[in-house]
């Protein structure tokens, strides 16, 4: 019995191409693959989870941008690419490698409800990777997909036409080849953005007034906001990255006193207090011998991080103190107020 796919009339006698191998359509998936993230990057930037054709596992985190399905221009491009195969039997990612699916029955590309099921049906391919890899196995190089909706994957470029399209069909020629130039330039530039990364960070810094200072003789306290964020640059275009933005609050005292006393224990303690005065994040410092130094030295910075601020609630408040064989020699407080007006 010959394996080969049945096909209808007037194609019967046709010259039947070869079922495609599992490695073509392994780079074809990556390939559309990178087609979908390279579009979700550049519509919704880093972070963001893209659709994929041939759904699998994601053991992965979950990710925190927003979901593909809110961004119409990315479900458009879905259906663009499954009308795609649907009526011409291949993706950009396919036609690249060159390759097609169609109906078993007749040679000719799917149309659009089979092609959406396929990436359905793909859903049991993806349970242990089986179905992805029966390929390898089967007579007829079929997923599981493949086996419940009637389909091939034909190792061609040249399709007979789908049945919408049979009677304006044109012979195939410098059209094929243009579509396959622009196929590999889509997938191309696909690569390039979900890939291609270069990222680039900056860090500003501003005051924070550090109130009810004692000690001054002895120390002094400069309080700041620090502020991060992070760009990505993916060929020419640059999107805001995944971290975008984080702050920090950094307290650095500077010692007046004699060079000679911090060779005593002396240390730097933080408490982080919510608004009911409770402690809810310390932060210690060990200062060690500092000699030879002239001039006001430079003790710290100690530092809350933007989880360690939200945690405490609102209202908080910021205690340093600095404190020699336990004794606090001069201490200074920061309200979370002065923060959130510092930028």
């Amino acid at each position: 019995m010959s394996l080969a796919p049945v096909l209808e009339q007037p194609l019967a006698g046709a010259l039947v191409p070869p079922y495609a191998n599992w490695g073509r359509r392994v780079v074809a998936a990556l390939l559309d693959g990178a087609v979908l993230a390279g579009a979700t990057w550049l519509v919704l930037g880093s972070g963001s989870g893209a659709p994929s054709l041939t759904p699998v596992p994601d053991s992965s985190p979950a990710h925190q941008g927003i979901s593909w399905v809110s961004s119409p221009v990315l479900v458009a491009l879905v259906v663009v690419l499954l009308a795609l195969q649907g009526y011409t039997g291949a993706t950009p990612g396919k036609r690249v490698v060159g390759i097609a699916v169609v109906r078993a029955s007749t040679g000719r590309p799917v149309g659009l409800v089979t092609s959406a099921l396929r990436v359905v049906a793909h859903l049991l391919d993806a349970i242990f990777l089986i179905g992805y890899l029966r390929p390898l196995w089967d007579a007829q190089c079929r997923t599981f997909a493949d086996s419940l909706l009637g389909t091939v994957v034909l190792q061609t470029r040249d399709t007979p036409p789908h049945p919408w399209f049979a009677r304006r069909a044109r012979p195939t020629g410098a059209g094929s080849v243009l579509v396959t130039a622009g196929s590999v330039a889509v997938c191309a530039l696909g690569v390039g953005f979900s890939t291609t990364t270069t990222s680039t960070a900056w860090i500003s810094t501003a005051v924070v007034p550090c109130v009810a200072q004692t000690g001054t003789d002895v120390a002094t306290a400069t309080a700041s906001r620090e502020s991060s964020w992070w760009q990505e640059r993916r060929l020419w275009v640059t999107r805001p990255a995944a971290r975008q933005v984080e702050d920090r609050l950094s307290i650095t005292w500077r010692w007046h006193g004699p060079a000679a006393d911090l060779s005593s224990p002396t240390s730097i303690r933080t408490d982080l207090l919510d608004a009911s005065g409770v402690v809810d994040t310390t932060v210690n410092q060990e200062m060690g011998e500092q000699v030879g130094v002239n001039g006001p030295l430079q003790l710290g910075p100690a530092t809350l991080s933007t989880s360690d601020l939200a945690h405490a609630g609102q209202s908080w408040t910021a205690r340093s103190v600095i404190a020699v064989w336990g004794t606090t020699v001069a201490s200074c407080t920061v309200r979370a107020e002065d923060w959130s007006a510092a930028s």
